[in-house]
């Protein structure tokens, strides 16, 4: 699936997969410095190895599935993809059945 990551009038379309043990959406370090995101911050966090780790937080436009995150912060990610995480996945999810890789969007 593709997200697809905006500022400043620049676009970026990046390959995404749908994590709900993510808390936020993250975005790939380097799409953050060709889009030149504004960064706000840092975050620490328990990362899927249970481990603390601490990344940049940035604000960008975010569109997934015709759906609009307009000024959504985000965390910066070493990983070439993005996490689609819940901060947008529960406006957005009406079911989520990850063995059977299906999901339906609410209308």
């Amino acid at each position: 699936m593709t997200v697809i990551f905006q500022w400043n009038g620049a676009v970026e379309n990046v390959q995404g997969i749908l994590d709900t043990g993510a808390d936020y959406t993250q975005v790939p370090e380097a799409v953050a410095r060709r889009l030149r995101l504004r960064p706000t911050g840092h975050r620490t966090f328990t990362n899927a190895n249970n481990s603390q780790t601490t990344s940049r937080m940035y604000v960008a436009n975010v569109e997934f599935d015709g759906r609009s995150f307009p000024s959504l912060e985000v965390t910066g990610s070493p990983l070439p993809i993005a996490l689609i995480g819940r901060d947008m996945l529960n406006t957005l999810v009406s079911e989520f059945d990850g063995p059977s890789l299906i999901y339906s969007l609410r209308p």
